[in-house]
């Protein structure tokens, strides 16, 4: 259920609005130095996309409150997901979701619902492990649009918009509009760690795309001490040694 939902709260817009237009969609892992962190997905739309929103909350044009509607964000909230309003800069309106979780497992476990373990973004991991004097973090998964944007439909989707997981035929879509849907529709993956980190951007009809990214963060103080201490024991070895040899020669 919650995976259905963050599809249509976030890339199912996609689907909605399919014209000769701009739809920005970026997902987040933000990771904290403990573990924690958050899963961020926005969907931006420009000027023209927002005029193309179904008008869900009948004031007669399409809107931040259609956005809102459309993302049904009661759901989310009830699944888990922060939901912040739509808000426009730049030419663009923005929709935000945001789940927090604790550990890299939490993290697991709410990347695997974003599209599923057969969808688009599969087998996301982030990974924590500590050694001495430093933490190492890591992000790694598979992004594979070869099966353009209907790779983020599903059964339920194709219901709702009478059979297609586009409502349309996506090459009708493309002769419609006049240009290939990968020039409309960009996809960003974020891993944000500590000390790092990268952004991946794979365009429709791409096949799969590894992303792995690492990153350590280091306990300086620790690691000073630990010198330190290194030197200490050296300069006595040393001292002894010297003070061997000095009771040897006396000798």
């Amino acid at each position: 259920m919650t995976r259905r939902l963050l599809r249509s709260a976030s890339l199912l817009v996609l689907a909605l609005v399919a014209t000769a237009c701009q739809v920005h969609t970026t997902v987040t892992v933000d990771v904290a130095e403990d573990g924690s962190g958050a899963v961020e997905v926005a969907v931006a739309l420009d000027e023209a996309a927002v005029a193309q929103l179904p008008d869900l909350d009948g004031d007669g044009t399409g809107g931040p409150g259609d956005l809102a509607a459309l993302v049904r964000g009661d759901d989310l909230a009830a699944a888990g997901w922060e939901v912040g309003a739509p808000e426009t800069a730049d030419g663009l309106l923005t929709l935000q979701v945001t789940r927090p979780f604790g550990t890299p497992e939490e993290a697991d476990a709410i990347l695997g619902e974003l599209t599923g373990p057969d969808g688009a973004l599969r087998d996301l991991h982030v990974t924590r492990s500590e050694s001495f004097g430093r933490t190492s973090y890591g992000f790694t998964g598979t992004a594979d649009l070869s099966g353009g944007l209907e790779a983020f439909g599903d059964a339920g989707l194709a219901e709702a918009l009478d059979g297609e997981p586009l409502g349309e035929d996506a090459a009708a879509i493309e002769a419609r509009i006049g240009q290939p849907l990968a020039d409309s529709i960009t996809l960003a993956v974020t891993a944000a760690l500590p000390e790092g980190g990268e952004t991946w951007t794979p365009a429709l009809g791409d096949g799969p795309l590894t992303m792995e990214a690492q990153s350590t963060a280091y306990d300086w103080p620790v690691l000073a001490l630990a010198a330190v201490a290194v030197l200490s024991l050296v300069a006595l070895v040393v001292v002894l040694a010297v003070r061997g040899l000095r009771s040897r020669r006396r000798a």
